[in-house]
C-alpha cells in the first residue's frame, strides 16, 4: 500500500495552539561514538513512517566504518520514540561516554523526528514523543545551540549533531536557551564563522581551541524535511564513502539531495566551526585538506597568494592568436580565493531553486552526476549567481579578473599549458582528435566530464584548462559588451586550452560550452593566516 509522504514537522491533529505548517579514520586510541534517536510514534502530531529506517541506515553505516571504542567494540547507541525527558538523558548519557573517552574522541548525534524552530531563521529543537501543542514552551533545552554546547563541554575533539528533521517555525513565542558561547554556536553566515576554513581560535568559556562542531541539517533554515527516506539514505551512502572528511562528506550529501528530482526539494544546510582537520568517516584524501567553503551551497575555494605571473603568451608559441599579449610578468597584488572546481550542476540548482538564477539547459540527461559543469550560462547569469552567493555566505564573491584568472591557471608556469608546452588525452577534456605539435590522440566524447576528472595544477585547481570555458571580467571590446572567457571547453581543439589564449563572446551570449568559475577578495584576517 502506498504511503503518502508527510513532512517531519509538527502537523496538529487537535487544534489548540495554532501554527505554521574500511580502516578507522583515526588513531588507535581515538574512541569514536554515536548516539542514533529514531521518532516516529508521536501522539499529539503526526506519526512518522520512515524515521526508524532512517536511524537504521545512518547507525548501520556508522557501524562499518570504524565507530568503535578503544576496545574494539560496537559503540553505535540505537534509541527509538524517546520522551522529551528520555532524549535529554539519552544525551546526557552520551556525554559522560564522549567525556570518558578523552579529549581525541569524535562523538555523532543523528535525530530523526519532529522538530521545529522557535521563529522565521531562528533555533531548532528536536521534538519528543509525548510533546503536545500545550508545552512547546518547553524545548529550549533540546535546541541545537543547547545540545551542541553540551555535547562539547565533553571534552571530545569533534562533535557531529545532524538533524533530520523540519526548520520551520510555529507561530508562538518559543523560549531559547542562552548561548554563552555566541562565537562558537552562532548561526551559519552569523559573526564569527568562517565556512569550512580551518581556523585556530582562543578558547572561550572552557572550550579547548582544537575542538570543533559540525551541525548539519536535513533542510535549509525556515523549510520542511520529508519523510520519504532519502536524506538518510544519501547520508548513509556518503558516511561509507572514503577519501573525505566529514565536512566533504556532508558537502555531498548536500549536493545530491538537492539534485534529487521531482518537487519534494530540500537543500541541506550546515553550522560550523571546525578546528584543524576534521575527523575522516573512513579514510582521509590529503591533498584536499587546505580546500575550504564558506556555505553549504558554496563552491570548494583555495587561497591564492599574491605574486607575479607570467601573462601572454611566446612569440613563438603555436596557436598564438593577435589578441595575446606578448608574455609578460604581471603582479597580483592581494591574495584571493578561487574555486577549486568550476562551478557544478548541482550548485547552479540550488540557486535556481532559490529563484535567483535562470533555469539553464545542461547536460544532466546524458549525465546525472552532480559533479558535471553547469553551462549554457550567459556572463550577467554568472552575475547572478555570485550576488545570489555573497547573499548566502556573507562574503563578496565574484567573477575572476582576467589576469586572476591566467595566475591562478598558470600556477608559476610559462608555457602554452599549466603542466608544459604539449598535450594530451589525459590531462584535460577537450577535441582529442585534433593534435597540436604532434600530441596523441582519443576518440571524441563531445561532452563535459566531472569537474575533478583530470589532475589538478599546482595550486590544486581542477580543469582550468577543457571542460568548459570560463567567464572573466575581460572586456573583448570598449564598451564591454563583449567579455573574455578563458580555458577552452570539451568541444575545443587543443590550441584554444592555452592559457594565454582568449575567446571573446557577447556577454548575453549563452553556449552550452561556457559556464565559470568564481572568485572572492579576502578579508583582513583571512589574510593572515592563508599565506
Amino acid at each position: 500500500m502506498h504511503r503518502p509522504i508527510t513532512f517531519f514537522c509538527l502537523l496538529l491533529l487537535a487544534v489548540a495552539l495554532p501554527f505554521g505548517g574500511a580502516r578507522a579514520a583515526g588513531p588507535a586510541d581515538e574512541a569514536r561514538y554515536a548516539l542514533v534517536i529514531a521518532n516516529g510514534a508521536y501522539r499529539s502530531f503526526d506519526r512518522l513512517g520512515a524515521t526508524y529506517a532512517d536511524g537504521d541506515k545512518v547507525a548501520a553505516a556508522l557501524s562499518a566504518t570504524g565507530f568503535k571504542d578503544a576496545g574494539g567494540d560496537s559503540a553505535v547507541t540505537v534509541r527509538r520514540d524517546l520522551s522529551q525527558a528520555q532524549i535529554q538523558q539519552a544525551i546526557a548519557a552520551f556525554r559522560q561516554k564522549l567525556a570518558a573517552a578523552g579529549p581525541s574522541s569524535f562523538g555523532v548525534l543523528y535525530f530523526s523526528g519532529h522538530g521545529v524552530a522557535a521563529s522565521a531563521g531562528g533555533d531548532v529543537m528536536m521534538v519528543g514523543t509525548d510533546v503536545g501543542p500545550q508545552n512547546l514552551l518547553g524545548l529550549a533545552s533540546l535546541s541545537r545551540a543547547a545540545v551542541t554546547r553540551d555535547l562539547m563541554q565533553s571534552g571530545a575533539k569533534t562533535v557531529l549533531v545532524i538533524l533530520d528533521m523540519c526548520r520551520n517555525a510555529v507561530n508562538m513565542p518559543v523560549a531559547a536557551a542562552p548561548d554563552a558561547q555566541p562565537s562558537l554556536l552562532s548561526p551559519a553566515g552569523g559573526a564569527g564563522t568562517k565556512g569550512l576554513r580551518r581556523v585556530i581560535r582562543d578558547a572561550p568559556g572552557g572550550v579547548r581551541p582544537d575542538q570543533g562542531y559540525l551541525v548539519a541539517y536535513s533542510t535549509s533554515s525556515d523549510q520542511v524535511a520529508f519523510d520519504d527516506g532519502i536524506f538518510s539514505k544519501v547520508l548513509a551512502e556518503e558516511i561509507r564513502r572514503p577519501r573525505q572528511n566529514i565536512a566533504d562528506a556532508l558537502k555531498r550529501v548536500s549536493d545530491r539531495v538537492a539534485m534529487r528530482p521531482g518537487s519534494n526539494y530540500q537543500k541541506p544546510t550546515f553550522d560550523y566551526g571546525l578546528q584543524g582537520q576534521p575527523p575522516c568517516f573512513v579514510s582521509c584524501d590529503q591533498s584536499e585538506g587546505d580546500r575550504f567553503y564558506d556555505c553549504a551551497t558554496c563552491p570548494y575555494m583555495r587561497t591564492i597568494p599574491a605574486g607575479t605571473t607570467a601573462y601572454g603568451s611566446q612569440a613563438g608559441e603555436p596557436g598564438r592568436g593577435k589578441d595575446e599579449p606578448l608574455q609578460q610578468q604581471r603582479a597580483v597584488a592581494k591574495p584571493f580565493a578561487i574555486g577549486v572546481y568550476e562551478v557544478t550542476v548541482a550548485e547552479w540548482t540550488a540557486c535556481v531553486r532559490d529563484g535567483a538564477c535562470p533555469k539553464r539547459s545542461d547536460w544532466a540527461k546524458e549525465n546525472p552526476n552532480p559533479l558535471i559543469p553547469a553551462t549554457d550560462i550567459g556572463f550577467e547569469d554568472a552575475q547572478a549567481y555570485v550576488r545570489w552567493l555573497s547573499e548566502q555566505s556573507g562574503r563578496r564573491y565574484r567573477i575572476p579578473e582576467d589576469v586572476e584568472w591566467e595566475y591562478a591557471s598558470r600556477a608559476g608556469s610559462s608555457s602554452a599549458f599549466p603542466w608544459g608546452d604539449s598535450i594530451s588525452p589525459s590531462e584535460a577534456n577537450y577535441d582529442q582528435t585534433a593534435k597540436y605539435r604532434g600530441s596523441p590522440t582519443a576518440p571524441y566524447r563531445g561532452y563535459p566530464e566531472a569537474v575533478n576528472a583530470y589532475p589538478p595544477n599546482v595550486f590544486g585547481l581542477y580543469q582550468t584548462q577543457g571542460n568548459a570555458w570560463e567567464w572573466t571580467t575581460g572586456c573583448g571590446s570598449p564598451d564591454c559588451r563583449i567579455r573574455v572567457v578563458r580555458g577552452g571547453s570539451f568541444e575545443s581543439v587543443p590550441e584554444e586550452l592555452r592559457v594565454a589564449n582568449r575567446f571573446a563572446i557577447s556577454a548575453d551570449k549563452r553556449r552550452d560550452d561556457v559556464g565559470l568559475r568564481v572568485a572572492r577578495d579576502l578579508e583582513a584576517d583571512e589574510i593572515g593566516g592563508a599565506l
